[in-house]
């Protein structure tokens, strides 16, 4: 990496300035890890591995007008907590979900957590600034190639990268191999027409998205049957929850979901929508317009580069009644994924950030907008295993790092003030996970279970309602692939 500092780009001044207290713009991926864990060997594979990807290793260097990345001269952090020693609490110096100053520090933590002998959860906490979801998954496969004391896979690109022009067209470029010491540079956009932007900004704007409401306190729900992991999580705390569906039950969603034209994703959006509805409704709050927001990868399929953010948003708007039949939802969000695969039109939410960022403080005012940008986010990276791309032994679709066996794998995105909930699906060993953050002091210590609950019964009832064959001709279902994204709020309703 050179050692001239970088302008962030638009998108990741975004997410820097969004960061404040109590709403930490920070995500976490976590495996569980079965085995005789070295801690030490661990922290050693973590420093090796960040030391392909620079952004993981510098801090940001603040202005008020653009700030710019410093040259790498820091290390991710570690922490080990073996079965039976002190935790700091919240508030206590060393308490592991602490903020991340990306100012001060690496933009990665790495927290290892005993939960019974040799039984670990191995957690990366990213600040959104430094990379994405998926590269943050793909570093985690570098970490566990070190570990094992393998080489990394190679970073590659296309020769030839589709990109995506503000006219719609596309545009094919030759692209030279990346080396360990390249970092991704500021994504290429061009500004769309005034008059694209104004009607889709109007349309953006009209639809107001309902914030999940204080709901009336009750007890958690139980343990949702064939899960084989409790919803509320044993031994240390987490800020985070984890339901997970048997390998058989994850099976009948997709195939299911993909005899109606649709996948996963599609199924797991409906039942977040009509989770969030019914527990408005039940709240005294029957408010149904819902805003889900998605991350969408922007990256060209094969590629693999330093830790960035290679991504846009995406925003998926529909009025949730009740008695609304969970099949046509799936179809009607299938066809929305489908829009915007096609248009890649998750790249015009960076177009948008180009135009504002002619006066980069208006992005730190984008972030203190009153009203809520949304109602959840939900981030589906799909298969963690081939994701991570570790180079490791398997033994099926488990990886087998040095001696270790990594069972589950897990990721959740940050929740933003008013936007109250967060939730993530990944499929590892044939399993799915759903794993869900919320706002605890605006809805209350017991919705996360709940919520978590809710959308677990769902994600069955919604795929339940859809036939198990179709005269539809299949297809390669779109929630498969990383961050599959929603069709933006033009299509309403």
């Amino acid at each position: 990496m050179s050692s001239t500092p970088r302008a962030l780009t638009p998108l990741e001044q975004l997410l820097l300035r969004d960061s404040r207290p109590g709403y930490p713009i920070c995500f976490f991926l976590a495996c569980d890890v079965e085995g005789p864990l070295d801690t030490g060997r661990l922290k050693a594979a973590l420093g090796g591995a960040a030391g392909r990807h620079p952004l993981l290793c510098s801090r940001v260097r603040d202005s008020w007008w653009r700030p710019a990345w410093r040259p790498p001269d820091t290390l991710p952090e570690f922490q080990a907590f073996p079965l039976g020693a002190p935790i700091p609490a919240c508030g206590e110096a060393g308490f592991p979900w602490r903020e991340i100053d990306i100012r001060r520090t690496s933009g990665v933590r790495m927290v290892a957590l005993e939960r019974d002998r040799g039984v670990w959860e191995v957690v990366l906490m990213i600040q959104h600034a430094a990379c994405d979801g998926l590269a943050g998954l793909e570093f985690f496969g570098d970490v566990w190639s070190r570990y094992h004391g393998s080489e990394a896979a190679p970073f590659r690109t296309p020769s030839r990268v589709i990109t995506r022009r503000s006219d719609g067209g596309k545009t094919a470029t030759e692209s030279p191999p990346l080396s360990p010491s390249d970092v991704a540079p500021p994504l290429p956009v061009e500004a769309p027409s005034g008059g694209d932007l104004g009607g889709e900004t109007a349309r953006f704007a009209s639809f107001i998205p309902a914030r999940i409401a204080r709901g009336p306190a009750a007890p958690p729900p139980s343990q949702p049957e064939g899960t084989g992991r409790s919803t509320l999580p044993t031994g240390p705390p987490l800020p985070y929850l984890t339901c997970g569906f048997t390998p058989e039950e994850t099976a009948t969603i997709k195939q299911r979901a993909a005899a109606a034209g649709a996948s996963l994703n599609d199924v797991a959006i409906a039942a977040v929508m009509r989770a969030v509805a019914a527990w408005n409704a039940d709240a005294g709050h029957p408010a149904h317009q819902i805003r889900i927001t998605m991350p969408a990868s922007l990256k060209s399929p094969g590629t693999r580069a330093p830790a960035c953010n290679d991504m846009g948003y995406a925003f998926l708007d529909r009025t949730v009644e009740p008695g609304q039949d969970p099949a046509d939802l799936v179809r009607s969000l299938a066809s929305a994924s489908r829009w915007i695969q096609e248009h890649r039109a998750a790249a015009v939410f960076l177009e948008t950030l180009a135009l504002i960022d002619r006066c980069p403080p208006l992005l730190w005012l984008l972030t203190r907008l009153p009203l809520p940008l949304s109602t959840a986010v939900v981030s589906f990276v799909g298969n963690a295993g081939p994701r991570m791309r570790a180079n490791v032994p398997r033994d099926g679709g488990c990886d087998l790092p040095g001696g270790l066996r990594i069972s589950a794998a897990r990721g959740v995105p940050p929740i933003r003030p008013g936007t109250r909930l967060g939730v993530g699906l990944v499929i590892y060993d044939g399993r799915l996970h759903v794993t869900t953050i919320t706002d605890t002091p605006a809805l209350g210590p017991e919705a996360a279970a709940r919520l978590a609950g809710a959308i677990h019964a769902g994600i069955l009832r919604c795929a339940a309602s859809l036939p198990e064959s179709s005269s539809r001709p299949a297809r390669s279902p779109p929630g498969d692939e990383p961050h599959a994204p929603p069709r933006p709020s033009r299509d309403q309703g």
